[in-house]
């Protein structure tokens, strides 16, 4: 019992969760495109989610060695390191474009962390949620163009589904932190109070939905997956909206887009 629970908190904690979770709704979208899920790409939004992020919650203490638990430290260690390589790697099999929209989410993941008080940074309650829903949207979405002749009217409309999407989602993250974040700016929910944000959570996830459907010609299975998506995500924000618990964010909320590609699997094989 101990190792399980040992396992599922370093899954959690190292960022493992979260970057599967980025990887789940890439593949989603690349299914709304009929595009083929390439494995390079994949791959490196895999290991830069987990080196992003381990970086950014334990950057300053694996520097310093003040973790408290010796095999979490190592184990950090060794996976942090390696998603760097490996996505250094996958990064030089890149189109120019592609390189280029990376940039573009690695100015505004920068911004966010060393630039706190800048536009995108983390201070700006306001515009912070949409900083972090931009990086997701362009490493997501955006970066299963690999060239200017991708960009159709489609994939636009894809971008910005994706925006609405994790827009949505971040909404659980900011009710919970509600209390504990003094920032120069208001987040959206202490700007605009917990009923107007709740209304606002189940807007953009409806955006989401409609904006798919502007999308993609549906055939049956799709349609049934779309909706039976969109029911179990408005509840997990839902509760999400009442709960202040870490776990329930961290876990069910970051796995919406896991469970919505498992709905699109199931229906795709019963339908």
């Amino acid at each position: 019992m101990a190792f399980l629970k040992h396992t599922l908190d370093f899954y959690l904690k190292s960022s493992i969760h979260v970057a599967l979770a980025v990887v789940a709704l890439s593949v989603l979208n690349g299914l709304f495109l009929n595009k083929t899920p390439d494995l390079n790409l994949l791959l490196f939004q895999f290991t830069s989610t987990i080196f992003y992020y381990n970086s950014l919650k334990y950057g300053q203490l694996l520097l310093k060695g003040t973790l408290i638990q010796l095999w979490f430290t190592v184990a950090l260690w060794i996976l942090t390191l390696l998603s760097l390589v490996v996505s250094l790697y996958t990064l030089f099999q890149f189109s120019l474009l592609q390189l280029l929209m990376m940039g573009i989410a690695l100015v505004l993941g920068l911004s966010y962390v060393f630039l706190p008080s800048s536009v995108f940074g983390r201070e700006n309650g306001t515009l912070k949620t949409l900083t972090v829903a931009l990086v997701w949207a362009i490493v997501t979405s955006a970066l299963n163009n690999q060239g200017f002749k991708d960009f159709t009217s489609a994939s636009v409309v894809q971008f910005i589904a994706t925006l609405c999407w994790i827009l949505a989602l971040m909404f659980p993250f900011e009710f919970r932190d509600r209390k504990g974040d003094q920032l120069r700016h208001p987040t959206l929910v202490q700007r605009f109070g917990l009923r107007t944000s709740r209304v606002l959570a189940q807007f953009f996830l409806a955006c989401w939905v409609l904006l798919i459907l502007i999308m993609v010609s549906f055939e049956g299975y799709y349609l049934v997956a779309l909706l039976s998506s969109y029911a179990i995500a408005t509840q997990v924000i839902a509760k999400g909206m009442r709960t202040s618990s870490l776990f329930y964010t961290e876990f069910w909320v970051e796995a919406l887009p896991v469970m919505v590609l498992l709905i699109y699997g199931l229906t795709y094989f019963i339908f």
